[in-house]
This record gives structure tokens, C-alpha cells and sequence, in this order.
């Protein structure tokens, strides 16, 4: 069963990387593995207090506990669903240990063992007999991780089904977010509280120890110790645990399908025709509306960004620090546009009412003022309120420049994105049991939340040079420039997307009806461009952001802040123009990224025998052909009784 499973899981995932999807998954590697490589960096530190690297250890390794929870989680499904084998005539628990070993067969579990490694190079520092206990700890460790994000998944799933839950749901994956992305808050802590000095404190030792992602650590250092006993314990802990997981997933497997959530709305409540709400697009309005209000999963959109947000700027309040309170408000306008960027693939086949009434037009624009309205006020009052608490004057024009801008550019951007780069999924009356197995939008939102960040180029560029010279005027003017960049690409994004809607629409119903493509486009780039790529985008993203534009940031606020910041290392002199070189390496980065995966010579399909990139519309088969010539004259007498009763 295990064997049939993982060759399974392998054809699916070789099958399926292919264009981007592939792109995202080396890069995730990448980024994993060097991830991994500093957690076994971290556990050859040499340190004045015998302690502070185990429990260092002991936090990273909560902090890859918390991944694997919310990773699946944020991803959506995973490669072999367990709906799939429902009516299989196989035991649950046979399945079950099936698809956990199928589940160590993947890049992430791969990474996760290296990561692992680094509590058996910590035990060898210690003595050979630690490093032999070390050896079952870190295979206990790892399966309680697979299993346990096995388990969250399911658990939240249950959870998400009404729209309380929805929210909790939303507010539990946002926190671990949070924490997740918090390492470097927590190294300055550290480095600043000088506890690598004199070590942590018992609280803290003891909370980070009693997590069961640092059991193994406890058995590592009791065979240090010679308490046998307490090795012992904690490693049959671990594998007791382990098989609790294991009888809750197996038993998860056998549930039956339960019955939704219905939501219902006020059937006396009068409709509005009047002002937005008039026409199409106010018919759409108020579709999208309601959607937004009585979908679980869209509820779950909103609370993720908005609690990310939150506590993303909240969080250095522990420290005493208010610098990141007046941003709370363009983080939660990037956020918003990468969880809102699959709106068409939630729908799932719905598309074809619009497209069968020619509504394209006014289905987009209706969507597009839906999200304004959800997540305009909300930002709004965030950036009013936190920026007056904050108490910083110098950020009131940077954050009203760039919330309209962000919220501009991430309705235009992800309107485009939801008809550009569609990731299929189930209609709302065919989701799985587990309403988070909705369709794969990795690569979707990372494309949105860093490109979200583009729409406030333009008014940093006068906020820049209103900081650097002195001028209140140009600072000021940064404003407008915002706003008027925001409305401009809300509606010129939302146009290209109306167009590709109207040309692409009856792919896109293909796509999400067979989770494929109908054309036969094969575009075969080099390794090498392959590579050159991959690169690109890596060094491109690390020298743009976080060595070219944050250091700016930094150096235009004036706070001592050194970090992992080149540029702040460097003589005064050096430092703005090495900030400047970043900014420009990393958008060339970008350029040769994007330069060397497009072709020379656009390819050809059946659906384009002119090579002009304008595909005509696929031709059905026979059958699909006569089914849709059905449903339109099915449509055509309906609307001719509706003229005339």
C-alpha cells in the first residue's frame, strides 16, 4: 500500500511541475534548505553558558513545528486527498499509514530531516552516547511533525465550516505567521538582553523544553546526564504521541461526510438599486457582497491579512518599540490582495453564467468594488488610528500615500492574477469535507504580495526626495500621486483582465472543469536559463528588498538599526550608494529572470495557427459541443418566457 502510494504521489508531482508551479518549488527548496543549513550552523555555536544553544535549538525547533502547521494549511491540498480513496475498500488505519508514508516522500520533509540533523551534531558535541540516542529522536521528531500538520489540517477543516469558525480559523493561521517570520525580532532580543552571556532563564528553558518538538532535546542532554529514565520517557513520549496522531487521523479518514453549514439571509430584506448597487455591476456588487459575508472561506481571507497585519506591527510593542504601528495599514493592503488573489478559482464553474450572458465586464468591476468595500474602511481606520497612536508625525504622509496605492494596485493586480494565472478548484457545492483543500495558490500569492509592493513606487520616489531635501510640498504631493497611481492601475489592470476574461473565458471554464489547459502550448526552456532564473529571482528578491530599499527606509527614518543590512555596516559615505547598487542589482536580477524564460519566437498551438499570441477559442468535442448548444437554447427559450409571460 505505502509503495503504490508514493509511486503514485511521484508520477503526480512530475507531472505537475511544469511553468511556474516548478519555479516556486525550486525556489521554496532553496530557501529550505538554507534555512536547514542554519539550524545545523546554529548548533555548532560556541557560546560562554553551556545552555543557550540547546535551547536556542529547542525555539527553532518550535519555530518548524509551527511551519508544518501552518504550511499545508496556507497551501491547500496536498498531492493525494483523502477523499480520493473513500471508497476504497481499504481499513482506515491501513490508509492512514499508507498516506503518512507517502507523505515523507516530498521536498519539505526532505528539508525538515536536514533541519532535524542538527540535534545529532549538537549530541556529538556532547559524548557518542548522546549522539546515539540523538539518532531515534530526530526519526520520532520527524514523523511527529508530518503527522501532526496530517492532523491540524483535518481539525481545522472541522473548524472552518461556519463563519465563527472560519474567523478562528483565519486568527490561529495569521498568529503562527506571525511567529514564524518573528526570528529576527527574536535574535535582536536576544542579542540585546545579553543572554548569551549569562544564558536564558528557567521559564523560559522549561517552556520551550516541554513542547514535544523539544522532547528530543530532552533525551539528548538526560543521556548527557546518564538519566536513562528520562530519556526513555521522553522518547516513548514522542512515540506515544505519534500514535495517538495516527488513531485521530486514521479515524478522521472513516468519518462520514457531514452536513454543511447553511447560511441563510434575511428574506424580507428590500434590495438596492440605487447608487453602486444599480445596473450589472450593482447586481454583481451585491452578489459578491453576500459571498463575502456568508462563504467560510472567504471569511477565512479576511481574517488571515487583517491579523497579520496586526500583529505583524503589535509585536515589537513587547520590545517598547512604535516604529512598525504606522505600517500596520499598507501591510494589511499588500496582505489582502495575495489571499484575495484566486477569486474566480473559488467560484469554480459558476464562470459560466457569466460568460453564457456576456456579463464579463460587469462581473470583474462588480468584484473589484466588493473587495474595496470589504477592505477599504478596515484599512483606512487602521492607518488613521495606529499612526496617531504611534506618535510619529514624519509617517503620516509615507502611510497616506501608500495605502490607496497598495489598495489601487492589489485590486487591479488581483483581478489579473485570478484570470491570468488560475488555480483551479471545486465548486462550492462539491468542496471536499475539508473546506481548506480549495485549489493550490502558492505561487499566486507570493507573486501578489511581492508585487503588491510596486504600486508605491511612485510616491516613494517624491516622499524620497521630500525627505532627503527637506521639502514638506514634496512630501505632501506624494499623496495625490498615491491615489492617483491606485485608481489608475485599479482600473487599467481591471480592463486587461476584462479582456483576457472575454478571450480566455471559455479556457478558463476547461481549466476548472478538468483542472487542465486546452491548449497544447509546450515552451522548453534550457537548464541553464532554468537556472539562471531560479537565481535571479533568489538574489534578485534578497538584494532589492532587504539590502536595497529596507536599508533606505532605515536610513531615511534615522534609527540605529543594523540587522543583516549591508549597507548600514559601511562608512557613512558608502552607505546610501551601496543601498542605491542593491536597488539596481536586484532589478536587474529581476530582468534577466524574466528575460530568459520568455522565448525568442512565440510558440504556436492549434488554437493559434498564425503564431500571433491571439488564440482562438478551442473547438469542443461533438459531444461538449451539443451540450453547450443545448444549455444555450435552453437559456434562449427561458429568457424568451421571461419577455413574454
Amino acid at each position: 500500500m505505502v509503495g503504490i502510494l508514493i509511486r503514485m504521489k511521484l508520477v503526480i508531482i512530475r507531472h505537475s511541475m511544469t511553468g511556474g508551479k516548478a519555479t516556486w518549488m525550486v525556489v521554496g527548496g532553496v530557501i529550505g534548505v538554507a534555512l536547514a543549513v542554519a539550524t545545523i550552523w546554529l548548533s555548532l555555536v560556541e557560546t560562554t553558558h553551556p545552555t543557550v544553544v540547546a535551547d536556542l535549538l529547542a525555539a527553532v525547533y518550535v519555530m518548524w513545528m509551527l511551519g508544518w502547521i501552518v504550511g499545508p494549511v496556507w497551501g491547500g491540498s496536498t498531492v493525494l486527498r483523502v477523499d480520493h480513496f473513500a471508497l476504497l475498500s481499504v481499513p482506515h488505519r491501513r490508509l492512514a499509514v499508507g498516506l503518512l508514508g507517502a507523505a515523507f516522500v516530498g521536498i519539505t520533509t526532505a528539508v525538515t530531516l536536514l533541519a532535524f540533523l542538527s540535534l545529532i551534531v549538537y549530541a556529538a558535541r556532547l559524548g557518542v552516547v548522546p549522539a546515539l540516542a540523538a539518532v531515534p529522536a530526530v526519526v520520532l521528531q520527524l514523523v511527529f511533525v508530518v503527522l501532526l500538520s496530517r492532523v491540524a489540517m483535518v481539525v481545522f477543516g472541522v473548524v472552518a465550516k461556519s463563519r465563527i469558525g472560519a474567523a478562528f480559523t483565519g486568527v490561529l493561521i495569521a498568529a503562527m505567521m506571525v511567529l514564524a517570520q518573528s526570528g529576527w525580532m527574536v535574535a535582536a532580543a536576544i542579542k540585546i538582553s545579553g543572554v548569551l552571556t549569562h544564558g536564558f532563564g528557567p521559564g523560559f528553558s522549561n517552556a520551550v523544553r516541554a513542547i514535544p518538538s523539544g522532547w528530543g532535546l530532552v533525551a539528548v542532554e538526560s543521556a548527557d546526564r546518564g538519566e536513562w529514565w528520562v530519556t526513555l520517557g521522553a522518547l516513548a513520549g514522542l512515540a506515544l504521541l505519534i500514535v495517538l496522531l495516527l488513531l485521530c487521523w486514521s479515524r478522521s479518514l472513516g468519518t462520514p461526510r457531514r452536513a454543511r453549514v447553511t447560511i441563510r439571509g434575511s428574506r424580507n430584506a428590500k434590495v438596492s438599486s440605487r447608487g453602486l448597487f444599480a445596473g450589472n455591476t450593482g447586481a454583481v456588487l451585491r452578489k459578491e457582497l453576500r459571498t463575502w459575508w456568508r462563504d467560510p472561506l472567504r471569511t477565512q481571507t479576511v481574517f488571515v491579512p487583517l491579523v497579520w497585519a496586526l500583529g505583524t506591527a503589535l509585536l515589537p510593542l513587547t520590545f517598547d518599540a512604535k516604529l512598525l504601528l504606522p505600517w500596520a495599514a499598507p501591510a494589511l493592503a499588500v496582505m489582502a490582495g495575495s489571499a484575495a488573489s484566486n477569486l474566480y478559482g473559488q467560484d469554480g464553474t459558476a464562470l459560466w453564467m457569466t460568460l453564457l450572458t456576456g456579463s464579463e465586464r460587469a462581473d470583474l468591476r462588480g468584484r473589484q468594488l466588493a473587495y474595496l468595500l470589504i477592505f477599504g474602511p478596515i484599512t483606512l481606520i487602521i492607518a488613521v488610528v495606529f499612526t496617531a497612536w504611534s506618535g510619529l508625525t514624519w509617517a503620516w504622509p509615507w502611510v497616506l500615500a501608500f495605502v490607496p496605492a497598495m489598495l489601487g494596485g492589489g485590486v487591479g493586480l488581483g483581478a489579473l492574477i485570478s484570470v491570468v494565472a488560475l488555480a483551479p478548484g471545486p465548486d462550492a457545492h462539491k468542496r471536499p469535507d475539508n473546506p481548506l483543500e480549495h485549489g493550490d495558490t502558492t505561487g499566486q500569492a507570493n507573486l501578489m504580495f511581492w508585487g503588491g509592493l510596486l504600486p508605491g513606487i511612485p510616491a516613494a520616489t517624491f516622499l524620497t526626495l521630500g525627505t532627503v531635501y527637506d521639502n514638506a510640498f514634496l512630501l505632501w504631493t506624494a499623496v495625490p500621486v498615491g491615489v492617483a497611481t491606485g485608481v489608475f492601475l485599479a482600473w487599467w489592470l481591471g480592463r486587461v483582465a476584462i479582456r483576457r476574461l472575454q478571450v480566455r473565458g471559455p479556457e478558463m471554464l476547461f481549466l476548472m472543469r478538468t483542472g487542465r489547459s486546452t491548449t497544447s502550448v509546450k515552451i522548453e526552456i534550457p537548464k541553464r536559463s532554468a537556472w539562471i532564473s531560479v537565481i535571479g529571482w533568489t538574489l534578485g528578491s534578497i538584494a532589492l528588498f532587504p539590502q536595497g530599499i529596507v536599508p533606505m527606509i532605515v536610513l531615511l527614518v534615522d534609527v540605529d538599526v543594523r540587522s543583516w543590512f549591508l549597507a548600514l555596516y559601511l562608512p557613512g559615505v558608502l552607505q546610501w550608494p551601496t543601498a542605491v547598487v542593491m536597488v539596481l542589482l536586484g532589478s536587474y536580477l529581476y530582468y534577466l529572470a524574466i528575460k530568459v524564460t520568455i522565448p525568442k519566437k512565440p510558440p504556436t498551438s492549434p488554437g493559434d495557427p498564425d503564431g500571433d499570441g491571439m488564440a482562438e477559442s478551442p473547438v469542443p468535442p461533438t459531444g461538449q459541443r451539443q451540450e453547450l448548444e443545448s444549455v444555450c437554447a435552453v437559456s434562449s427559450e427561458m429568457r424568451h418566457q421571461g419577455d413574454h409571460p
